[in-house]
């Protein structure tokens, strides 16, 4: 069976033609949009910024440090960054989709979700980082039939040896706790580091940069095993799926296949 990943399967539940066009069919399209490219330079900065935490504090104003390195991520990428991961900068291909608003906006909105973290957490010495976007495979029955790949965005170690799971998300909206607790992404993190830390306390944390919102979470055992079995059972519906059809709702417009390979 093929190993699948939390996003394969999001991508299936929100449109099974464009999982297909994706992940079977593996066309790639050279479309962005502002929302995922913000996400990336957000979740950058603030990788490099654990990273360097004891470069940036030397820094007269860290904070203005940090946004500034937000601002030549947005710009430039990785470019001059030599003691980082490459990546690529502003292009004007890049898609916004919302009516009245420009990039100009959404690199405004990275910077203030980087000045709320950095009021939240400076100097970013609450645990011990074990492990910056660390890539880990979930494993969801005893026979190892069921593989998924994932990368969790922080991984941290408690002054009282407790471990947390660490998510950034820069979407606009700001869910429930019920819908939070409905989420199957950190879970099956959870899942896959589990027997790295036997007997450990596992909290799984949701920031929502854009609100500074923060979502803490324990989950039970049992509640674990439920995700295993929903995560196979949207597996074995995606390997007994012949015809892939689409989905047409409002993330149309945010798929680099709406127009071209799929009709508007």
């Amino acid at each position: 069976m093929k190993i699948y990943s939390y996003s394969k399967l999001s991508t299936f539940e929100n449109c099974a033609f464009q999982f297909k066009l994706r992940y079977i069919e593996n066309i790639k399209v050279d479309k962005d949009t502002i929302e995922r490219f913000l996400g990336n330079i957000v979740h950058y900065t603030l990788e490099y910024t654990y990273l360097n935490r004891e470069k940036l504090l030397k820094k007269e104003n860290p904070k203005e440090a940090i946004v500034q390195l937000f601002r030549h991520f947005w710009a430039k990428g990785s470019e001059h960054t030599t003691d980082f991961k490459k990546f690529g900068g502003y292009k004007s291909s890049i898609v916004v989709v919302k009516r009245g608003r420009g990039p100009e906006d959404y690199k405004t909105m990275g910077e203030r979700c980087i000045e709320r973290y950095f009021d939240a957490y400076f100097p970013f010495d609450q645990n011990k980082v074990l492990g910056m976007e660390e890539r880990i495979q979930i494993k969801l029955d005893p026979a190892g039939e069921y593989l998924l790949n994932g990368i969790i965005d922080r991984l941290d170690e408690t002054p009282a040896g407790d471990i947390e799971i660490h998510d950034y998300k820069t979407g606009a909206n700001t869910p429930s706790q019920a819908k939070i607790e409905k989420e199957r992404q950190l879970p099956l993190y959870q899942i896959g580091i589990a027997e790295k830390f036997p007997g450990k306390k596992i909290t799984l944390i949701w920031h929502y940069l854009m609100s500074g919102n923060e979502f803490p979470l324990v989950k039970t055992e049992a509640e674990l095993q439920g995700v295993k079995s929903e995560t196979m059972g949207v597996i074995n519906e995606i390997e007994s799926t012949k015809d892939f059809l689409p989905h047409k709702g409002p993330l149309c417009n945010y798929c680099e296949y709406f127009g071209t390979y799929c009709a508007k």
